[in-house]
Protein backbone atom coordinates (compact mmCIF):
# COMPACT_ATOMS: atom_id res chain seq x y z
CA UNK A 1 0.00 0.00 0.00
CA UNK A 2 1.64 3.27 -1.30
CA UNK A 3 2.14 6.10 1.50
CA UNK A 4 1.05 9.20 1.43
CA UNK A 5 2.82 11.99 3.57
CA UNK A 6 2.22 15.61 3.13
CA UNK A 7 5.90 17.49 4.63
CA UNK A 8 4.38 21.43 4.74
CA UNK A 9 1.39 20.13 6.40
CA UNK A 10 -2.23 23.13 6.57
CA UNK A 11 -4.75 20.22 6.73
CA UNK A 12 -5.60 16.77 5.36
CA UNK A 13 -6.83 16.78 2.21
CA UNK A 14 -4.90 20.33 1.18
CA UNK A 15 -3.17 17.94 -1.69
CA UNK A 16 -6.51 17.12 -3.20
CA UNK A 17 -8.20 20.22 -2.97
CA UNK A 18 -5.53 21.84 -5.17
CA UNK A 19 -5.48 19.34 -7.41
CA UNK A 20 -9.29 19.29 -7.63
CA UNK A 21 -9.37 23.45 -7.62
CA UNK A 22 -6.98 23.57 -10.53
CA UNK A 23 -8.68 20.45 -12.49
CA UNK A 24 -12.10 23.18 -11.97
CA UNK A 25 -10.59 26.46 -12.59
CA UNK A 26 -8.69 24.87 -16.00
CA UNK A 27 -12.19 23.57 -16.91
CA UNK A 28 -13.82 27.22 -16.72
CA UNK A 29 -11.05 28.57 -18.38
CA UNK A 30 -11.41 26.39 -21.46
CA UNK A 31 -15.12 27.23 -21.34
CA UNK A 32 -14.64 30.70 -22.11
CA UNK A 33 -12.23 30.22 -25.11
CA UNK A 34 -8.95 30.73 -22.59
CA UNK A 35 -5.95 28.75 -23.55
CA UNK A 36 -3.09 29.23 -21.14
CA UNK A 37 -0.80 27.23 -18.67
CA UNK A 38 -2.84 27.05 -15.62
CA UNK A 39 -0.88 26.94 -11.88
CA UNK A 40 -2.93 26.68 -8.46
CA UNK A 41 -0.36 26.79 -5.79
CA UNK A 42 -1.94 27.30 -1.62
CA UNK A 43 0.13 29.50 0.67
CA UNK A 44 -0.03 29.22 4.16
CA UNK A 45 1.05 31.81 7.03
CA UNK A 46 1.21 30.32 10.60
CA UNK A 47 -0.96 32.22 12.91
CA UNK A 48 -0.95 29.97 15.69
CA UNK A 49 0.44 27.06 17.41
CA UNK A 50 3.88 25.35 17.08
CA UNK A 51 4.28 24.21 14.06
CA UNK A 52 7.93 23.28 11.81
CA UNK A 53 6.91 25.76 8.62
CA UNK A 54 5.98 29.29 9.72
CA UNK A 55 4.88 29.40 6.05
CA UNK A 56 3.55 26.16 3.93
CA UNK A 57 3.36 25.87 0.18
CA UNK A 58 1.24 22.90 -1.27
CA UNK A 59 2.24 22.91 -5.24
CA UNK A 60 2.22 20.50 -7.78
CA UNK A 61 6.31 20.97 -8.55
CA UNK A 62 8.81 22.31 -6.47
CA UNK A 63 8.96 26.27 -7.55
CA UNK A 64 8.45 28.10 -4.37
CA UNK A 65 10.30 28.19 -1.62
CA UNK A 66 9.31 29.51 2.52
CA UNK A 67 12.33 31.87 1.90
CA UNK A 68 11.15 33.17 -1.28
CA UNK A 69 8.40 34.36 0.39
CA UNK A 70 9.82 35.34 4.23
CA UNK A 71 9.75 39.11 3.00
CA UNK A 72 5.79 39.33 1.97
CA UNK A 73 4.84 39.94 5.74
CA UNK A 74 6.75 42.82 5.78
CA UNK A 75 5.83 43.99 2.26
CA UNK A 76 2.52 43.14 3.12
CA UNK A 77 2.61 45.50 6.38
CA UNK A 78 4.08 48.55 4.19
CA UNK A 79 1.17 48.39 1.95
CA UNK A 80 -1.39 48.17 4.65
CA UNK A 81 0.25 51.48 6.36
CA UNK A 82 0.15 53.14 2.94
CA UNK A 83 -3.51 52.30 2.16
CA UNK A 84 -5.69 55.17 3.48
CA UNK A 85 -8.34 53.05 4.22
CA UNK A 86 -5.57 51.59 7.09
CA UNK A 87 -7.14 55.40 9.27
CA UNK A 88 -10.73 54.30 8.98
CA UNK A 89 -12.59 53.94 12.03
CA UNK A 90 -15.62 52.49 13.27
CA UNK A 91 -17.30 52.57 16.24
CA UNK A 92 -18.51 49.15 16.20
CA UNK A 93 -15.66 47.19 17.96
CA UNK A 94 -16.54 43.66 15.73
CA UNK A 95 -16.61 45.61 12.12
CA UNK A 96 -13.55 47.92 13.18
CA UNK A 97 -11.41 44.40 13.70
CA UNK A 98 -13.32 42.66 10.82
CA UNK A 99 -12.44 45.77 8.04
CA UNK A 100 -8.69 45.81 9.16
CA UNK A 101 -8.02 42.06 9.16
CA UNK A 102 -9.59 41.72 5.89
CA UNK A 103 -7.88 45.12 4.76
CA UNK A 104 -4.37 43.59 5.99
CA UNK A 105 -5.60 40.60 4.16
CA UNK A 106 -5.87 41.70 1.07
CA UNK A 107 -2.39 43.61 1.32
CA UNK A 108 -0.79 40.47 2.07
CA UNK A 109 -2.20 38.97 -0.89
CA UNK A 110 -1.20 41.90 -3.20
CA UNK A 111 2.27 41.39 -1.50
CA UNK A 112 2.13 37.36 -3.00
CA UNK A 113 1.33 38.58 -5.92
CA UNK A 114 4.00 41.29 -6.35
CA UNK A 115 7.06 39.13 -4.47
CA UNK A 116 5.97 35.70 -6.76
CA UNK A 117 5.72 37.66 -10.20
CA UNK A 118 9.22 38.58 -9.17
CA UNK A 119 10.67 35.40 -8.38
CA UNK A 120 13.46 34.13 -10.92
CA UNK A 121 11.69 32.03 -13.62
CA UNK A 122 8.26 33.33 -13.02
CA UNK A 123 8.54 36.78 -14.87
CA UNK A 124 6.51 35.74 -17.51
CA UNK A 125 3.29 34.99 -15.55
CA UNK A 126 1.16 36.89 -14.18
CA UNK A 127 -0.35 35.82 -10.69
CA UNK A 128 -3.86 36.69 -8.37
CA UNK A 129 -4.04 35.83 -4.99
CA UNK A 130 -7.70 35.65 -3.05
CA UNK A 131 -7.12 37.35 0.60
CA UNK A 132 -6.66 34.76 3.23
CA UNK A 133 -8.60 31.76 4.91
CA UNK A 134 -8.17 30.59 8.21
CA UNK A 135 -7.75 26.76 7.94
CA UNK A 136 -6.06 24.77 11.28
CA UNK A 137 -3.57 27.17 12.40
CA UNK A 138 -2.53 28.87 8.84
CA UNK A 139 -3.98 31.98 7.30
CA UNK A 140 -4.04 30.34 3.65
CA UNK A 141 -4.12 31.90 0.92
CA UNK A 142 -5.32 30.51 -3.10
CA UNK A 143 -3.27 31.69 -5.98
CA UNK A 144 -3.83 31.69 -8.99
CA UNK A 145 -1.29 31.91 -12.28
CA UNK A 146 -0.77 31.81 -15.69
CA UNK A 147 1.21 32.87 -18.40
CA UNK A 148 1.39 36.27 -19.64
CA UNK A 149 1.67 35.69 -23.46
CA UNK A 150 -1.66 33.91 -23.31
CA UNK A 151 -3.31 36.72 -20.81
CA UNK A 152 -2.08 39.21 -23.02
CA UNK A 153 -3.82 38.01 -25.84
CA UNK A 154 -7.59 38.56 -23.93
CA UNK A 155 -9.34 41.92 -24.89
CA UNK A 156 -9.81 44.05 -22.00
CA UNK A 157 -9.74 47.60 -20.70
CA UNK A 158 -7.49 49.29 -18.89
CA UNK A 159 -9.35 50.27 -15.93
CA UNK A 160 -9.17 48.08 -12.60
CA UNK A 161 -10.69 50.14 -10.13
CA UNK A 162 -13.24 52.77 -9.89
CA UNK A 163 -14.23 54.66 -6.68
CA UNK A 164 -13.43 51.77 -4.62
CA UNK A 165 -14.80 49.22 -6.72
CA UNK A 166 -13.01 46.57 -8.28
CA UNK A 167 -13.53 46.35 -12.41
CA UNK A 168 -13.35 43.11 -14.20
CA UNK A 169 -11.50 44.79 -17.06
CA UNK A 170 -12.09 41.10 -19.31
CA UNK A 171 -13.95 38.01 -18.67
CA UNK A 172 -10.94 36.17 -18.09
CA UNK A 173 -10.29 38.48 -14.96
CA UNK A 174 -13.65 38.09 -14.01
CA UNK A 175 -13.78 34.53 -14.19
CA UNK A 176 -10.58 34.15 -11.95
CA UNK A 177 -12.09 36.40 -9.66
CA UNK A 178 -15.07 34.16 -9.25
CA UNK A 179 -13.80 31.06 -9.17
CA UNK A 180 -11.28 32.13 -6.41
CA UNK A 181 -14.35 33.90 -4.47
CA UNK A 182 -16.31 30.20 -4.60
CA UNK A 183 -13.25 28.48 -3.60
CA UNK A 184 -12.24 30.50 -0.93
CA UNK A 185 -15.76 29.87 0.43
CA UNK A 186 -15.15 26.16 0.17
CA UNK A 187 -12.10 26.32 2.53
CA UNK A 188 -14.64 27.52 5.63
CA UNK A 189 -15.68 24.31 4.73
CA UNK A 190 -15.11 20.94 7.16
CA UNK A 191 -12.08 19.01 6.13
CA UNK A 192 -11.93 21.19 2.46
CA UNK A 193 -10.82 18.99 -0.55
CA UNK A 194 -12.53 15.53 1.21
CA UNK A 195 -15.96 15.94 -1.39
CA UNK A 196 -13.50 16.34 -4.68
CA UNK A 197 -15.64 19.02 -5.45
CA UNK A 198 -14.37 22.54 -4.48
CA UNK A 199 -16.14 25.27 -6.59
CA UNK A 200 -19.50 23.69 -6.35
CA UNK A 201 -20.47 25.25 -9.56
CA UNK A 202 -20.40 24.18 -13.11
CA UNK A 203 -17.62 25.38 -15.46
CA UNK A 204 -20.70 27.57 -17.40
CA UNK A 205 -22.45 28.58 -14.44
CA UNK A 206 -18.56 30.33 -13.21
CA UNK A 207 -18.83 31.95 -16.32
CA UNK A 208 -22.12 33.17 -16.58
CA UNK A 209 -21.74 34.49 -12.88
CA UNK A 210 -18.32 36.29 -13.83
CA UNK A 211 -20.63 37.82 -16.79
CA UNK A 212 -23.08 39.18 -14.59
CA UNK A 213 -20.30 40.45 -12.01
CA UNK A 214 -18.32 41.88 -14.74
CA UNK A 215 -21.55 43.89 -16.63
CA UNK A 216 -22.07 45.33 -13.13
CA UNK A 217 -18.56 46.18 -12.74
CA UNK A 218 -18.32 48.22 -16.66
CA UNK A 219 -21.78 49.84 -15.09
CA UNK A 220 -19.60 51.34 -12.59
CA UNK A 221 -17.26 52.89 -14.84
CA UNK A 222 -20.64 54.32 -16.90
CA UNK A 223 -21.28 56.34 -13.67
CA UNK A 224 -24.87 54.04 -12.48
CA UNK A 225 -24.16 51.48 -9.57
CA UNK A 226 -27.02 49.37 -9.37
CA UNK A 227 -26.74 47.44 -12.63
CA UNK A 228 -27.24 43.53 -11.55
CA UNK A 229 -29.37 42.61 -14.33
CA UNK A 230 -27.96 44.36 -17.23
CA UNK A 231 -27.08 40.52 -18.68
CA UNK A 232 -29.83 39.25 -18.13
CA UNK A 233 -31.78 42.23 -20.04
CA UNK A 234 -29.20 41.40 -23.08
CA UNK A 235 -29.95 38.16 -22.88
CA UNK A 236 -33.43 38.30 -22.82
CA UNK A 237 -33.53 40.86 -25.76
CA UNK A 238 -31.22 38.74 -27.77
CA UNK A 239 -33.71 36.00 -27.81
CA UNK A 240 -37.16 37.96 -28.14
CA UNK A 241 -37.44 37.95 -31.73
CA UNK A 242 -40.21 41.13 -32.42
CA UNK A 243 -42.68 40.39 -35.13
CA UNK A 244 -41.39 37.10 -36.11
CA UNK A 245 -37.65 39.13 -36.28
CA UNK A 246 -34.75 38.04 -34.44
CA UNK A 247 -33.15 40.75 -32.08
CA UNK A 248 -30.45 43.04 -33.80
CA UNK A 249 -29.13 46.51 -33.72
CA UNK A 250 -27.38 48.50 -30.61
CA UNK A 251 -27.95 49.30 -27.80
CA UNK A 252 -24.85 51.98 -25.79
CA UNK A 253 -24.09 51.72 -22.19
CA UNK A 254 -23.52 55.61 -21.05
CA UNK A 255 -24.82 58.13 -18.73
CA UNK A 256 -27.04 60.99 -20.40
CA UNK A 257 -24.93 63.97 -19.86
CA UNK A 258 -21.57 61.57 -21.30
CA UNK A 259 -20.04 64.69 -23.32
CA UNK A 260 -19.40 61.53 -26.03
CA UNK A 261 -22.80 61.07 -27.27
CA UNK A 262 -24.69 63.00 -29.59
CA UNK A 263 -28.32 62.23 -28.85
CA UNK A 264 -30.66 62.43 -31.25
CA UNK A 265 -33.85 61.59 -30.30
CA UNK A 266 -34.67 62.11 -26.12
CA UNK A 267 -37.71 60.30 -24.58
CA UNK A 268 -39.22 62.22 -22.30
CA UNK A 269 -40.93 59.60 -19.98
CA UNK A 270 -37.18 56.74 -20.35
CA UNK A 271 -38.16 53.11 -20.72
CA UNK A 272 -37.33 51.41 -17.79
CA UNK A 273 -35.11 48.31 -17.88
CA UNK A 274 -37.99 46.10 -16.49
CA UNK A 275 -39.64 47.07 -19.21
CA UNK A 276 -38.04 44.48 -21.95
CA UNK A 277 -40.77 44.22 -24.56
CA UNK A 278 -40.74 48.34 -24.89
CA UNK A 279 -36.89 47.91 -25.10
CA UNK A 280 -37.37 45.20 -27.70
CA UNK A 281 -39.34 47.21 -29.91
CA UNK A 282 -37.70 50.33 -29.70
CA UNK A 283 -34.21 48.51 -30.88
CA UNK A 284 -36.31 47.77 -34.17
CA UNK A 285 -35.63 51.72 -34.20
CA UNK A 286 -32.05 51.54 -33.59
CA UNK A 287 -29.65 51.53 -37.30
CA UNK A 288 -26.03 52.61 -38.63
CA UNK A 289 -27.74 56.42 -37.90
CA UNK A 290 -28.55 55.90 -34.13
CA UNK A 291 -28.18 53.72 -31.44
CA UNK A 292 -30.32 53.32 -28.46
CA UNK A 293 -29.09 54.35 -25.25
CA UNK A 294 -28.96 53.29 -22.04
CA UNK A 295 -27.69 54.27 -18.57
CA UNK A 296 -27.59 50.82 -17.04
CA UNK A 297 -31.86 51.88 -15.88
CA UNK A 298 -33.35 53.66 -17.98
CA UNK A 299 -33.23 54.44 -22.08
CA UNK A 300 -33.86 57.40 -22.82
CA UNK A 301 -32.92 58.44 -26.86
CA UNK A 302 -31.83 57.65 -29.62
CA UNK A 303 -28.31 58.89 -30.83
CA UNK A 304 -24.51 58.16 -31.28
CA UNK A 305 -20.95 57.94 -29.83
CA UNK A 306 -18.92 60.92 -31.37
CA UNK A 307 -15.87 60.24 -33.46
CA UNK A 308 -14.08 62.02 -31.28
CA UNK A 309 -14.57 60.04 -27.88
CA UNK A 310 -11.45 59.34 -25.85
CA UNK A 311 -11.20 55.42 -25.36
CA UNK A 312 -9.06 56.53 -22.39
CA UNK A 313 -12.38 57.48 -20.56
CA UNK A 314 -13.98 54.11 -20.79
CA UNK A 315 -17.19 55.18 -20.18
CA UNK A 316 -19.19 54.30 -23.00
CA UNK A 317 -19.63 50.51 -24.10
CA UNK A 318 -21.46 49.23 -26.64
CA UNK A 319 -23.86 45.77 -26.79
CA UNK A 320 -23.96 44.31 -30.70
CA UNK A 321 -27.03 41.92 -31.32
CA UNK A 322 -25.50 39.44 -33.92
CA UNK A 323 -28.03 36.87 -34.38
CA UNK A 324 -30.77 35.12 -32.61
CA UNK A 325 -29.45 34.59 -28.63
CA UNK A 326 -26.39 36.30 -29.81
CA UNK A 327 -25.13 39.45 -28.24
CA UNK A 328 -21.37 40.96 -27.94
CA UNK A 329 -19.72 43.28 -25.30
CA UNK A 330 -17.57 46.04 -26.60
CA UNK A 331 -15.21 49.23 -26.11
CA UNK A 332 -14.24 51.60 -28.64
CA UNK A 333 -14.19 48.90 -31.66
CA UNK A 334 -12.82 46.19 -29.24
CA UNK A 335 -14.85 43.17 -28.51
CA UNK A 336 -14.59 42.48 -24.77
CA UNK A 337 -17.02 39.13 -24.99
CA UNK A 338 -19.87 37.04 -26.48
CA UNK A 339 -22.65 35.65 -25.07
CA UNK A 340 -24.33 33.14 -27.30
CA UNK A 341 -27.51 31.38 -25.93
CA UNK A 342 -26.65 32.76 -22.72
CA UNK A 343 -22.77 31.38 -22.72
CA UNK A 344 -19.84 33.57 -22.08
CA UNK A 345 -16.39 33.53 -23.72
CA UNK A 346 -13.89 35.28 -25.24
CA UNK A 347 -14.06 36.86 -28.65
CA UNK A 348 -13.03 34.03 -31.27
CA UNK A 349 -12.89 36.44 -33.92
CA UNK A 350 -9.96 38.36 -32.86
CA UNK A 351 -7.37 38.07 -36.13
CA UNK A 352 -4.05 36.45 -35.08
CA UNK A 353 -1.51 38.97 -36.41
CA UNK A 354 1.07 36.93 -34.69
CA UNK A 355 0.66 33.25 -36.91
CA UNK A 356 -0.22 35.37 -39.95
CA UNK A 357 2.78 36.77 -39.58
CA UNK A 358 4.51 33.12 -39.06
CA UNK A 359 2.81 32.35 -42.25
CA UNK A 360 3.99 35.08 -44.32
CA UNK A 361 7.77 34.80 -43.03
CA UNK A 362 7.62 31.01 -43.78
CA UNK A 363 5.54 30.93 -47.29
CA UNK A 364 6.59 34.19 -48.88
CA UNK A 365 10.36 35.57 -47.33
CA UNK A 366 9.85 38.22 -49.70
CA UNK A 367 6.65 39.20 -48.96
CA UNK A 368 5.86 42.94 -47.47
CA UNK A 369 4.18 42.02 -43.43
CA UNK A 370 3.05 44.73 -42.86
CA UNK A 371 1.02 45.33 -46.19
CA UNK A 372 -0.31 41.99 -46.01
CA UNK A 373 -1.40 42.94 -42.37
CA UNK A 374 -3.18 46.11 -43.11
CA UNK A 375 -4.56 44.25 -46.10
CA UNK A 376 -6.13 41.72 -43.47
CA UNK A 377 -7.30 44.13 -41.10
CA UNK A 378 -8.84 46.35 -43.59
CA UNK A 379 -10.95 42.72 -44.86
CA UNK A 380 -11.83 42.73 -41.27
CA UNK A 381 -14.06 45.49 -41.77
CA UNK A 382 -16.95 43.59 -43.77
CA UNK A 383 -20.14 43.64 -43.30
CA UNK A 384 -21.32 40.20 -44.46
CA UNK A 385 -18.10 38.21 -44.28
CA UNK A 386 -15.26 38.08 -46.52
CA UNK A 387 -11.94 36.13 -47.94
CA UNK A 388 -8.56 37.49 -49.00
CA UNK A 389 -5.81 35.47 -50.80
CA UNK A 390 -2.39 35.56 -50.85
CA UNK A 391 -0.92 33.84 -53.97
CA UNK A 392 2.80 33.18 -54.49
CA UNK A 393 1.70 33.44 -58.41
CA UNK A 394 -1.23 35.96 -57.65
CA UNK A 395 -0.79 37.08 -61.69
CA UNK A 396 -0.93 33.76 -62.96
CA UNK A 397 -4.23 32.38 -60.51
CA UNK A 398 -5.81 35.37 -61.61
CA UNK A 399 -5.82 34.30 -65.26
CA UNK A 400 -6.41 30.96 -64.31
CA UNK A 401 -9.61 31.49 -62.17
CA UNK A 402 -10.92 34.66 -64.66
CA UNK A 403 -13.35 32.86 -65.92
CA UNK A 404 -14.98 33.38 -62.34
CA UNK A 405 -13.47 36.53 -61.34
CA UNK A 406 -12.60 39.91 -62.71
CA UNK A 407 -8.56 40.37 -63.67
CA UNK A 408 -7.36 43.65 -62.18
CA UNK A 409 -4.38 45.58 -63.79
CA UNK A 410 -1.99 45.30 -60.57
CA UNK A 411 -2.05 47.57 -58.16
CA UNK A 412 -1.82 48.29 -54.45
CA UNK A 413 -5.44 48.59 -52.81
CA UNK A 414 -5.87 50.79 -49.93
CA UNK A 415 -7.06 49.59 -46.90
CA UNK A 416 -10.60 51.19 -47.12
CA UNK A 417 -10.82 50.22 -51.25
CA UNK A 418 -10.04 46.38 -49.80
CA UNK A 419 -12.72 46.76 -46.98
CA UNK A 420 -15.17 48.27 -50.24
CA UNK A 421 -14.28 45.28 -52.47
CA UNK A 422 -14.66 42.66 -49.53
CA UNK A 423 -17.74 43.66 -49.56
CA UNK A 424 -19.00 41.62 -52.44
CA UNK A 425 -19.21 37.96 -53.18
CA UNK A 426 -16.15 36.40 -54.10
CA UNK A 427 -12.22 36.78 -52.67
CA UNK A 428 -10.09 39.58 -53.33
CA UNK A 429 -6.38 38.07 -54.80
CA UNK A 430 -3.10 39.88 -53.27
CA UNK A 431 0.82 38.98 -54.12
CA UNK A 432 3.27 38.94 -51.54
CA UNK A 433 3.70 42.98 -51.91
CA UNK A 434 -0.08 43.39 -51.50
CA UNK A 435 -0.54 44.33 -55.25
CA UNK A 436 -4.38 43.09 -56.45
CA UNK A 437 -4.64 41.10 -59.31
CA UNK A 438 -8.23 39.70 -59.13
CA UNK A 439 -11.96 40.69 -57.39
CA UNK A 440 -14.52 38.71 -56.77
CA UNK A 441 -12.36 35.59 -57.28
CA UNK A 442 -14.93 32.22 -56.31
CA UNK A 443 -11.95 29.59 -55.58
CA UNK A 444 -11.89 25.91 -56.64
CA UNK A 445 -10.78 23.32 -55.79
CA UNK A 446 -10.99 19.25 -55.39
CA UNK A 447 -12.81 17.58 -51.80
CA UNK A 448 -10.52 15.37 -50.16
CA UNK A 449 -11.98 14.63 -47.16
CA UNK A 450 -11.02 17.67 -45.38
CA UNK A 451 -13.27 21.08 -44.15
CA UNK A 452 -15.66 21.34 -41.89
CA UNK A 453 -19.54 20.31 -42.25
CA UNK A 454 -20.56 22.87 -39.78
CA UNK A 455 -19.04 25.81 -41.08
CA UNK A 456 -19.80 27.68 -44.73
CA UNK A 457 -18.52 27.90 -47.73
CA UNK A 458 -15.70 29.90 -47.88
CA UNK A 459 -13.87 28.05 -45.20
CA UNK A 460 -14.42 24.78 -46.85
CA UNK A 461 -13.65 26.34 -50.76
CA UNK A 462 -10.62 27.78 -49.24
CA UNK A 463 -9.42 24.43 -47.90
CA UNK A 464 -10.23 22.81 -51.02
CA UNK A 465 -8.35 25.16 -52.85
CA UNK A 466 -5.04 24.89 -50.38
CA UNK A 467 -5.60 20.94 -50.93
CA UNK A 468 -5.49 20.97 -54.38
CA UNK A 469 -1.83 21.73 -56.39
CA UNK A 470 -1.47 25.68 -56.35
CA UNK A 471 1.28 28.08 -55.82
CA UNK A 472 1.85 28.60 -52.17
CA UNK A 473 -0.91 30.99 -50.74
CA UNK A 474 -2.59 31.99 -47.45
CA UNK A 475 -5.60 32.59 -47.05
CA UNK A 476 -7.75 35.27 -44.48
CA UNK A 477 -11.49 34.06 -44.13
CA UNK A 478 -13.86 35.97 -42.39
CA UNK A 479 -17.06 34.24 -41.90
CA UNK A 480 -20.52 36.24 -41.37
CA UNK A 481 -20.84 34.43 -37.96
CA UNK A 482 -17.91 36.32 -36.75
CA UNK A 483 -15.46 33.60 -37.23
CA UNK A 484 -11.47 34.23 -38.36
CA UNK A 485 -9.61 31.31 -40.38
CA UNK A 486 -6.39 32.10 -41.33
CA UNK A 487 -5.10 29.15 -43.21
CA UNK A 488 -3.34 26.73 -44.56
CA UNK A 489 -3.25 25.46 -40.49
CA UNK A 490 0.27 24.72 -39.81
CA UNK A 491 2.32 24.16 -36.67
CA UNK A 492 4.20 26.86 -35.29
CA UNK A 493 7.99 27.28 -35.16
CA UNK A 494 9.56 26.00 -32.50
CA UNK A 495 12.80 26.22 -31.30
CA UNK A 496 14.62 22.62 -30.56
CA UNK A 497 15.53 23.57 -27.02
CA UNK A 498 12.31 23.62 -26.17
CA UNK A 499 10.91 20.33 -27.37
CA UNK A 500 14.24 18.79 -25.50
CA UNK A 501 14.00 19.81 -22.28
CA UNK A 502 10.05 18.75 -21.77
CA UNK A 503 11.24 15.96 -23.24
CA UNK A 504 13.90 15.28 -21.03
CA UNK A 505 11.86 16.46 -18.08
CA UNK A 506 9.48 13.85 -18.25
CA UNK A 507 11.65 11.57 -18.42
CA UNK A 508 13.73 12.68 -15.76
CA UNK A 509 10.40 12.45 -13.57
CA UNK A 510 8.85 9.34 -14.70
CA UNK A 511 12.16 7.70 -13.90
CA UNK A 512 12.13 8.34 -10.17
CA UNK A 513 11.45 5.75 -7.68
CA UNK A 514 8.65 6.13 -5.96
CA UNK A 515 7.86 8.56 -8.26
CA UNK A 516 5.39 12.05 -8.43
CA UNK A 517 2.36 11.26 -10.30
CA UNK A 518 1.75 14.74 -10.12
CA UNK A 519 4.70 16.26 -11.76
CA UNK A 520 4.94 13.41 -14.13
CA UNK A 521 1.75 13.86 -15.93
CA UNK A 522 1.93 17.46 -15.81
CA UNK A 523 5.37 17.05 -17.94
CA UNK A 524 3.47 14.41 -19.77
CA UNK A 525 1.10 17.14 -20.62
CA UNK A 526 3.54 19.21 -21.94
CA UNK A 527 5.03 16.75 -24.07
CA UNK A 528 1.99 15.59 -25.44
CA UNK A 529 0.93 18.71 -27.70
CA UNK A 530 4.88 18.62 -29.22
CA UNK A 531 4.08 15.36 -30.56
CA UNK A 532 4.50 16.85 -34.18
CA UNK A 533 8.14 17.60 -33.89
CA UNK A 534 8.84 14.00 -32.03
CA UNK A 535 11.60 11.82 -33.88
CA UNK A 536 11.53 8.56 -34.01
CA UNK A 537 13.65 7.16 -31.51
CA UNK A 538 12.11 10.46 -29.23
CA UNK A 539 8.60 8.63 -29.30
CA UNK A 540 10.11 5.63 -28.46
CA UNK A 541 11.91 6.38 -25.10
CA UNK A 542 8.72 8.31 -24.30
CA UNK A 543 6.40 5.76 -24.61
CA UNK A 544 8.46 3.13 -22.37
CA UNK A 545 9.16 5.59 -20.04
CA UNK A 546 5.07 6.06 -19.42
CA UNK A 547 4.32 2.53 -20.03
CA UNK A 548 6.84 1.96 -16.62
CA UNK A 549 5.33 4.51 -14.87
CA UNK A 550 1.70 2.98 -15.44
CA UNK A 551 3.19 0.03 -14.94
CA UNK A 552 4.26 1.16 -11.24
CA UNK A 553 0.96 2.90 -10.32
CA UNK A 554 -1.05 -0.12 -11.00
CA UNK A 555 2.05 -2.19 -8.80
CA UNK A 556 1.76 0.22 -5.58
CA UNK A 557 -1.97 1.48 -5.89
CA UNK A 558 -3.69 -0.95 -8.12
CA UNK A 559 -4.60 1.91 -10.63
CA UNK A 560 -3.21 3.64 -13.83
CA UNK A 561 -4.16 6.03 -16.07
CA UNK A 562 -4.63 4.62 -19.72
CA UNK A 563 -1.59 5.16 -22.22
CA UNK A 564 -1.16 7.70 -25.07
CA UNK A 565 1.20 6.62 -27.52
CA UNK A 566 2.97 8.63 -29.62
CA UNK A 567 3.90 8.41 -33.25
CA UNK A 568 5.96 10.68 -35.42
CA UNK A 569 4.51 12.43 -37.89
CA UNK A 570 5.78 12.32 -41.57
CA UNK A 571 4.96 16.04 -42.49
CA UNK A 572 7.87 17.00 -39.49
CA UNK A 573 10.90 18.88 -41.55
CA UNK A 574 13.32 21.13 -40.65
CA UNK A 575 10.99 24.33 -41.68
CA UNK A 576 9.42 23.94 -39.04
CA UNK A 577 12.39 24.74 -36.52
CA UNK A 578 13.05 28.70 -35.66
Amino acid sequence: MAKRYIEQFMWGYQDIFRSSLGTEISSVLKAIGFEGDLRVPLIGFQVAGGHAHSICIEQDEPRYTAADLEAVQKLADQKYAQDPDSRSFHSDQRMHDSFHASLRSRKRAEALEEILGALPGEENRVFFAWNSVRVGDYAVHIVVSVDRHALDAVPRIKTTKRDQFRIHPSLFHAVIWEALGLAARSLHLPEAGANLRVLGASPGEVARTATEAMMHALLYCVGYWFGNDAHLLMNSLSALPYEGREGSGRIVLAKSDNPALDVMVAISRPISARNMLAIRKILEASGPDADVLFNGENVYGLGLVKSDYDPEAESVFVVTFTSRGTWELSHAGLALLTVKDGIPTLPTYVLDEHYLVDLIERLFPDGDKNVILEAARAAGEHRHGAMLVISADAAGEAQRLSPQCWSVQPARPSPKLITQLTDMDGAVLLDPNGRCHAIGVILDGTARGEGDPARGSRLNNAVRYLGSEVPPAIVVVYSADGGIDILPRMHPRKRKEEVRDAVATFLELAANRPPNFESSYRAWDVVEPLAFYLSQAECDSLNQAREALEEYRMASSGMSVGEILLKPDPAMNESYWV
